[in-house]
């Protein structure tokens, strides 16, 4: 099936945002409706979007700190959620309008031509932290300090934008299979780590249980939009 240009999915996607924002209607194709909260702020399903800051955030659950993984994040009850670290209260096209409304570009991305694609992918950077309560206290960090590659701590990351891809109108690759955030260079991903981590390399990725929560453990994620500022 010939898949939709990133102009097309940027479309449709926009015209689904319009419809719900300007009031036109509650659920618009079957979607969610966007509540206006004054001040740039929105509310779709679970996620809090503040525009003027750039920024969404929303709640998870820890469920899997043990190999193989090769995503940050599904969406909850995801097809990949064996391979996942997290599940957000989400759906993957809520989660993709939520970066569209914080001013992620699909245009600007450059996805992997295949799974573990060694080439890093290219588009708009993001800004990825994750937060739990550890004995009364926040403990906040970013998601790649999870990481062991082979038993090793990996480097400070950047996250990209890459958007998916969407086969036809309503018909998205995220949300068929939940992927959300990947970092092994997955086309479903709506979020993907540059470089990849274990690219091709089964069962090399694990969790540094010193610093991750338990399973079980009910978690928020921040995404920030970290392209610069046009403009004065």
């Amino acid at each position: 099936m010939k898949s939709f240009s990133r102009s097309d999915h940027a479309s449709w996607l926009s015209t689904w945002i319009l419809v719900a924002v300007l009031g036109v209607s509650d659920a618009w194709a079957g979607g969610p409706p966007i509540t206006d909260l004054g001040d740039g702020r929105y509310r779709l399903g679970e996620i809090l979007i503040d525009k003027p800051a750039r920024t969404f955030m929303l709640a998870g659950v820890m469920i899997k700190d043990e190999p193989p993984l090769e995503y940050l994040a599904v969406k909850k009850d995801g097809q990949k959620a064996y391979e996942s670290i997290f599940a957000l209260n989400t759906t993957a096209t809520e989660f993709n309008i939520a970066c569209i409304l914080i001013g992620l570009q699909a245009e600007h991305a450059v996805l992997p031509e295949f799974h573990f694609d060694p080439n890093p992918v290219q588009g708009d950077p993001v800004k990825l932290e994750i937060e739990w309560e550890r004995d009364g206290s926040v403990k906040t960090l970013a998601p790649e300090q999870l990481f062991l590659l082979d038993g090793k701590p990996t480097p400070a990351a950047t996250w990209i934008y890459t958007g998916s891809v969407e086969l036809s109108a309503g018909d998205y690759l995220a949300e068929r299979s939940g992927t959300l955030i990947g970092f092994i260079h997955d086309q479903d991903s709506i979020i993907e780590h540059r470089e990849g981590i274990g690219l091709g390399n089964f069962g090399s990725v694990q969790i540094d249980k010193s610093v991750a929560p338990p399973v079980g453990t009910v978690m928020r994620l921040t995404v920030t939009n970290a392209t610069p500022r046009s403009g004065p």
